[in-house]
């Protein structure tokens, strides 16, 4: 046989090889040679060694082909897409995240990835109902969700369900893996494949190398795991032990890998972000696990997330990949710089220096979108710091929103202008949100057109209408999931979001008789801006076996029933076309129920990142506003969309309408939570509060007429946000009592220690249904107790309450019950 490094020498003189590949191919040829002399005769040893060397080349080779084909593809279509817009740097954006009137295009990566967990949801929705997270936020079946680990770990646990259950993820992660490499991805099937790993560094480099390998090395199913060196697995059978010093010597440079979060085998390279997402599956699974109590004893021990955040994570986390792949292909930061390139030749052509100008803006702002869009942007910097400050986010959503619930009736007023904006009857979304509110059944009929509550899944979008977070301890976050629970605030966000979905899909279905290119303009717009074609269109309104008929005979164009009983299209096309509609009905819900618009999030954070001191502080500033944000920058662009100045005038008159008297109606709510009596309504100031309420700043609505907020602190405090208004209340006690001590005058510590229980309790301070109790019959008694002059106080506050906003307090201070009920007729001004 001929010397492969003569070979690969000759290759080199020739020219047909890279020295530094002929180089690395000749030590891996090595390498794998001497292994199997240790079990081969040379010449066979040569042979195998040789025929591993060319099958591992050949793959590559393949694999590389099958990116670079699929990223040429997506170069022509993003040309097209960005040359077909009548402007080329709103397109830039636009690629991201849509917004009414887009005249881009195709599909963007915020509600396409929306739509693939929607499909999640929808495959998955028998599995979330039985084991997602209660009102504790803990898993409604502890001892079923072992089972099913086990199951997805190939163990056989004995429960029927759990087997069941396997099948349904079994199914997701395969259409998600096989839409991953139809996009240029190369990820190979693994039996048993379980859920996605995440190691915790931390705890890892914490255990050290010897205690760590002591652990995992009796857990790994050493058949299934491939020798790097040979290309083969460490043994041929599950029970056998592998040559000890060989397995350590791979278990080092997987807890090397691991602790240096993967820049063991790095060089510094002038681009920023991780490898192409085509690439980040390219080593096959390394670490396999002899059975599903295995992997939850190595998960316990060493693993970052829960086994239920690692299954459902797993799968949100390869949907954002699938989104951003959709759009900019296998290599997402490649796809972005030939979108900004295009761009740029076409503003350089048109020798207009606005658009010239506009396209450099538009850059600069879709660079750092694509931190946002792949998450590198939540990527802490020290994550001791961001695990601080995530950790205050949650208390503050704990100590300050539990009665937010009462401030979300304002959604009713954003889909009462949204429908007609879009052509739709108002009454009839609003009559199908409270039905999905109050009736199971009417839940049910949604779940079988595939319209799936989201927070089955997660509280990602109730939690996102509120505050904006990266990482968070397990008690934190778990408070801040009860108080988001507890109160409503999931449950009516998803139906509200549901009921838009569902109405939005009738009234596709009413308008089935009309081509795209003859549709209301609006909802043209809806579905173009999220890539519909007329071909498309025509696909879903005229196969009549793909609509979906609820039990009273209404009629909808849902995306995924259809895709299950359409017969028009080939599978593949017709998974795209229903994506692409479950898109636009997302699109639509965030216009209609605003929760969190990742380009407003991206205006206010930038490239910042958490655990530094400008992020955190950026995101101390944006705490709270994100629905006020989202709603304002989607109504703004709805208005501008609209098609004429009459639709316009109808737009402002109703929104002024529906945004007012549902703002009155929230904030005499959160009065009588409060424990106060209805404000009057026959005062402008009370108009300008509701007004203030509607969008989403009611805290600022607080200093129209007073000096301090509804939680105690001042004008600075508000625009810095919650962190830094907690931040204020810790330092205000012992600062302005030294102050006073030093000044020569009285000290209020005993009020402000009980004040600063008042409004800094989690779940009991905010709480709605404890809120005035709390109060009352603890941090008003605690006052009593500290504070000498606790009830002067209470009787100053309450005559500067009536001052100020016109009303009493139906439970007042220090009373362990209330003396007597709401004085209703102090709405109208006849309490004074």
């Amino acid at each position: 046989m001929a010397n492969i490094h003569d070979c690969l020498q000759r290759a080199v003189q020739s020219g047909d090889l890279d020295a530094d590949k002929a180089e690395a191919a000749g030590e891996e040829f090595d390498q794998l040679l001497d292994r199997y002399r240790q079990i081969l005769p040379e010449v066979q040893a040569e042979e195998a060694a040789l025929k591993d060397l060319k099958e591992t080349t050949s793959r590559a080779r393949r694999s590389r082909r099958h990116m670079v084909l699929n990223q040429l593809q997506m170069a022509r279509r993003i040309k097209a897409q960005i040359e077909d817009a009548p402007d080329a740097a709103r397109a830039l954006l636009d690629m991201f995240e849509t917004l009414p009137g887009s005249t881009y295009s195709g599909e963007n990566v915020r509600f396409l990835q929306e739509a693939l967990t929607a499909r999640i949801r929808a495959d998955l929705r028998d599995v979330l109902r039985h084991m997602g997270l209660n009102v504790l936020g803990s898993n409604r079946d502890k001892a079923g969700l072992r089972d099913l680990l086990r199951e997805l770990h190939g163990q056989p646990s004995g429960n029927p369900i759990a087997v069941g259950f396997a099948d349904q993820v079994r199914r997701t992660q395969t259409w998600l893996r096989e839409m991953f490499n139809d996009l240029g991805g190369d990820i190979g099937q693994i039996a048993d494949y379980g859920v996605r790993h995440t190691h915790d560094a931390d705890a890892i480099q914490a255990a050290g190398f010897n205690s760590w390998a002591d652990t995992v090395f009796d857990q790994l199913d050493w058949s299934r795991i491939v020798d790097l060196n040979t290309g083969k697995p460490f043994v041929t059978d599950a029970a056998l032990r592998p040559n000890r010093p060989q397995a350590l010597a791979f278990l080092q440079r997987i807890f090397d890998t691991i602790t240096t979060e993967g820049a063991l085998d790095r060089e510094p390279t002038m681009v920023l972000g991780s490898k192409a997402l085509y690439r980040k599956y390219d080593d096959a699974r390394v670490l396999h696990f002899q059975n599903g109590d295995a992997w939850l004893a190595y998960n316990e021990q060493f693993g970052r997330t829960d086994p239920w955040a690692a299954m459902i994570g797993g799968m949100d986390a390869m949907a954002r990949e699938v989104a951003l792949m959709r759009v900019f292909g296998p290599n997402p930061n490649a796809g972005l710089a030939f979108a900004v390139n295009t761009a740029d030749i076409i503003a350089k052509k048109s020798r207009d220096p606005g658009l010239k100008k506009r396209v450099a803006q538009a850059t600069k702002r879709a660079q750092v979108q694509m931190f946002h869009a792949n998450g590198a942007v939540n990527q802490p910097e020290h994550e001791g710091w961001a695990r601080f400050f995530s950790n205050v986010r949650h208390f503050n959503v704990a100590t300050k929103l539990g009665a937010t619930i009462a401030s979300a009736v304002t959604d009713t007023a954003t889909i009462i202008t949204g429908a007609t904006a879009m052509g739709q009857n108002p009454a009839n979304v609003l009559a199908r949100a409270m039905s999905l509110t109050f009736s199971s059944a009417s839940r049910e009929t949604a779940a079988r057109a595939g319209f799936v509550a989201e927070t089955l899944m997660s509280i990602a979008t109730s939690s996102a209408r509120l505050t904006n977070d990266v990482v968070a301890g397990d008690i934190m976050s778990r408070l801040s999931g009860f108080v988001i629970r507890a109160q409503g605030l999931a449950h009516w966000t998803d139906s509200m979001r549901t009921a838009v979905q569902m109405e939005t899909a009738g009234h596709m279905a009413g308008e089935a008789d009309r081509a795209l290119a003859d549709l209301d303009p609006m909802l043209r717009n809806l579905l173009e801006r999220n890539g519909i074609t007329a071909e498309d269109w025509d696909a879903l309104r005229l196969d009549q076996g793909g609509r979906f008929i609820a039990p009273n005979g209404s009629d909808f164009i849902a995306p995924f029933w259809w895709l299950a009983h359409q017969s028009t299209l080939p599978r593949t096309r017709a998974e795209g076309v229903a994506l692409r509609l479950q898109a636009a009905l997302m699109d639509q819900a965030e216009l209609f129920v605003p929760t969190k618009r990742t380009r407003a999030t991206r205006s206010v954070l930038g490239a910042s990142r958490p655990g530094t001191a400008g992020g955190e502080l950026l995101r101390s500033t944006l705490g709270f506003k994100n629905y006020a944000l989202s709603l304002t920058m989607g109504q703004i662009h709805l208005y501008r969309s609209l098609p004429t100045p009459q639709t316009k005038g109808v737009y402002l008159a109703t929104l002024a309408a529906s945004m007012l008297t549902m703002g009155a109606v929230a904030v005499q709510l959160k009065e009588l939570v409060k424990g106060r009596d209805p404000r009057p309504m026959d005062e402008p100031k009370f108009w300008f509060a509701a007004l203030m309420q509607s969008g989403g700043l009611g805290i600022f609505g607080d200093f129209a007429f007073s000096e301090r907020n509804r939680f105690g602190g001042g004008i600075e405090q508000t625009l810095a946000g919650p962190v830094a208004g907690l931040a204020g209340d810790v330092m205000r006690i012992p600062m302005s009592n030294v102050n006073a001590m030093i000044e020569g005058e009285e000290t209020n510590l005993g009020a402000d220690v009980a004040n600063f229980v008042r409004f800094n309790t989690p779940v009991a301070s905010s709480f709605w249904p404890t809120r005035v109790a709390f109060d009352a019959v603890v941090a008003d008694q605690l006052q009593l107790l500290l504070d000498g002059d606790a009830e002067a106080t209470w009787k100053r506050q309450e005559r500067k309450q009536r001052q100020d906003y016109g009303n009493g307090n139906w439970w007042g201070h220090g009373e362990m019950a209330p003396q007597r009920g709401p004085d209703w007729s102090n709405a109208l001004g006849e309490g004074r």
